[in-house]
């Protein structure tokens, strides 16, 4: 028996389908356009730091690889948790990304509980992960990383270390040595690794440590002397300065990386799209050789392992607070 359906449902039917099926479309067109205007991207650290100094490094070769520049805003604060937040509160649709860091992505929220982590941001790719030198100025009378440990045992408190802010991995790095070698010292924050690296230079405190990038242009002038390097092999550039496992302090620590970050909520398809075009600019030999000139080498990473690399450098530091703050 043939079995006979009203019209009118059948219609109906027909219109519901349709209308789904151009919805979906619509929906993926943001997406298939993107991006049609510039991306913002915002350093939440100070002008001259490392984040600064590796956007300005990428923002050349943005057009080719977006269709679009890449602007720079510069947005300092709280340790970096202003620029954080000012990304995280903007609408979701890949214009307004964030440099994030381990200071301020990691460290910041694992310790404090503010700025934004990993549960609040969307991971779009890790450009690199970087390790810093302890530098003191080319005048110094230390000229190794042990007789900063000694002058510091028979002086305490009196020798003066610039970190990059409260918190932030040249303060946690520093306290932990502190620790290890049994000294005190008079340790000194910072807004951003720019303004730690000022200080250096104009005498208002004897070492810091900040990033290649930042600080190996000082050593090529003549201002600055290197003592040792926190990675985990010495830096191809300063193949005679040991690392600090080399004297014996092992931190544990991942370096400082660096990674493009998105607000909670932005669609994959546009995730997607940024991550590849930073990955193209990573590829860039212009680009590449741009980060030898800073001393440093790309460490690209897509959003999948991004993300999850992001959630372990975040547990080590929730582990780290149960040190510092007894």
């Amino acid at each position: 028996m043939q079995r006979s359906y009203p019209i009118g449902k059948l219609l109906f039917a027909l219109l519901l389908a349709v209308s789904l099926f151009s919805f979906a479309g619509i929906a993926d067109l943001p997406a298939q356009d993107f991006p049609t205007k510039p991306i913002n991207l915002v350093i939440p650290s100070a002008a001259g730091g490392q984040a600064d100094l590796m956007a300005r490094l990428l923002t050349p070769m943005a057009p080719e690889a977006f269709g679009q520049p890449l602007v720079i805003q510069v947005r300092p604060g709280g340790g970096g948790a202003v620029g954080a937040e000012l990304v995280y509160q903007a609408k979701p649709d890949g214009y307004t990304l964030a440099m994030g860091k381990a200071n301020w992505s990691s460290i910041l929220p694992a310790l404090e509980g503010r700025s934004r982590g990993p549960e609040d941001m969307e991971a779009v790719c890790r450009i690199n992960s970087a390790y810093t030198i302890y530098f003191v100025q080319a005048s110094s009378p230390f000229n190794k990383f042990k007789d900063l440990i000694d002058y510091a045992k028979a002086n305490p408190g009196k020798l003066s270390y610039g970190n990059s802010g409260v918190w932030s991995l040249t303060d946690l790095e520093w306290r932990w040595i502190e620790m290890k070698a049994g000294i005190k010292t008079r340790n000194v924050n910072h807004e951003g690794g720019g303004a730690s690296i000022l200080a250096l230079l104009g005498g208002h405190i004897q070492v810091a440590a900040f990033s290649p990038a930042a600080g190996l242009p000082h050593v090529k002038g003549g201002k600055l002397r290197p003592l040792a390097f926190a990675g985990p092999k010495r830096h191809p550039d300063l193949p005679n300065i040991p690392t600090l496992i080399e004297e014996g302090y092992d931190t544990g620590l991942d370096g400082n990386w660096q990674g493009i970050l998105a607000p909670k909520g932005t669609p994959r398809p546009v995730v997607e799209k940024l991550a590849l075009g930073f990955k193209k600019i990573t590829e860039n030999k212009q680009a590449i050789e741009g980060m030898k000139k800073l001393g440093e080498e790309f460490g690209y990473l897509g959003s999948d392992e991004f993300a999850k690399y992001w959630r372990k450098d975040f547990q080590i530091y929730k582990d780290m607070a149960k040190m510092f703050k007894k």
